[in-house]
């Protein structure tokens, strides 16, 4: 009975041995750092008892600079304390790429090529059954290598209608009352909120076309105001942020972002060829998500496609929360 006992003390005290002190400690479950900020997922892995490992930094067109894509070993997996864990981070978009602004309207196409660091340089027209002052065509293209601060040169369509009328004077006028004034001109407002200190509220500060220049039936019409916040501008822009987590290995796959304005037109906002490649199979994993920033009037539909099927739309309209019309599989948004 003594021998009994004293092997099981033994073999308990070689166990103990063996998991703590050879194999390194206790066990801790890996938590997920998909998506977050390098220094957030350090600390995190910290907190664990884990360490940050080998970072494999890779461009990535919709995950923000400096925050991690993928990781190894995954979430959940149970390893032993001390642990490193390697993550591919996003060195964000390169920015030497011209971004597609074709079928977008002119006002549209320079803020997006200011945003992409460039300058809007020669601007033509030509009789087109697009929409006044629609980019038709680009140059460089879309993807072209362009240094910093580099003209984009824009191809607009003239539209078949002849000009209407010569545009009013908003300035000054109250933005309640804007609406009514332009109403029989047939176009559309675009309200744009501005700070500048001690201006007047609610109140028209400037305008896109400048008075008495002539203007068409369906043209865009901005005007800058300061907002009270009591007072709702016709025709609000708003700025969102659409988040789509991918639920599988998506870099063999050929992915397209599109939206839907108010009006039913489409335009594209991101387009994703397959690869396969180490970049790709890095960059394009389970987990990471689709995040596009874009301005729309009004309202807006989201919709995206893997391999020309769509996986997923969303409604978003007047700045609220997005409205799920459809999804194949797992995803959300995240507006802003």
């Amino acid at each position: 009975m003594a021998l009994v006992v004293f092997l099981l003390v033994m073999a308990g005290a070689g166990y103990y041995v063996f998991m703590y002190a050879i194999e390194g400690g206790q066990h801790v479950s890996v938590p997920a750092i998909i998506e977050m900020p390098v220094t957030d997922a350090a600390a995190l892995l910290g907190e664990r008892g884990l360490e940050m490992g080998r970072q494999t930094q890779v461009p990535h067109p919709t995950i923000p600079k400096y925050y991690v894509i993928s990781q190894r070993p995954p979430s959940g997996k149970v390893v032993r304390a001390g642990r490193r864990v390697d993550t591919v981070v996003s060195m964000g978009q390169d920015f030497l790429k011209a971004p597609d602004v074709r079928n977008m309207t002119l006002e549209d196409a320079r803020r997006t090529v200011t945003q992409a660091r460039f300058r809007v340089g020669s601007l033509g027209r030509i009789p087109s059954e697009a929409a006044r002052d629609t980019v038709l065509a680009q140059d460089p293209p879309a993807g072209g290598e362009l240094a910093s601060q580099g003209d984009i040169h824009l191809l607009l369509s003239a539209g078949t209608q002849r000009a209407s009328d010569l545009m009013p004077d908003l300035r000054g006028m109250k933005i309640s009352d804007i609406a009514a004034v332009m109403t029989p001109y047939g176009v559309t407002l675009v309200a744009n909120e501005t700070d500048i200190p001690d201006a007047p509220l609610d109140v028209v500060l400037g305008q896109n076309p400048l008075p008495d220049t002539l203007i068409y039936p369906n043209q865009v019409v901005s005007y800058d105001y300061k907002p009270s916040r009591e007072t709702v501008a016709p025709t609000q822009r708003f700025e969102a942020e659409v988040r789509h987590p991918m639920p599988y290995d998506w870099y063999g796959r050929g992915v397209r972002v599109d939206v839907l304005d108010r009006s039913g037109a489409r335009l594209n906002l991101w387009t994703k060829p397959p690869a396969f490649d180490d970049d790709a199979r890095n960059t394009y994993v389970a987990g990471t998500a689709i995040r596009l920033p874009f301005t729309y009037i009004d309202e807006a539909v989201v919709e995206i496609y893997v391999d020309n099927r769509l996986e997923a739309s969303y409604r978003l309209k007047a700045g609220g929360a997005p409205e799920v019309l459809g999804a194949t599989s797992g995803g959300g948004t995240a507006p802003r």
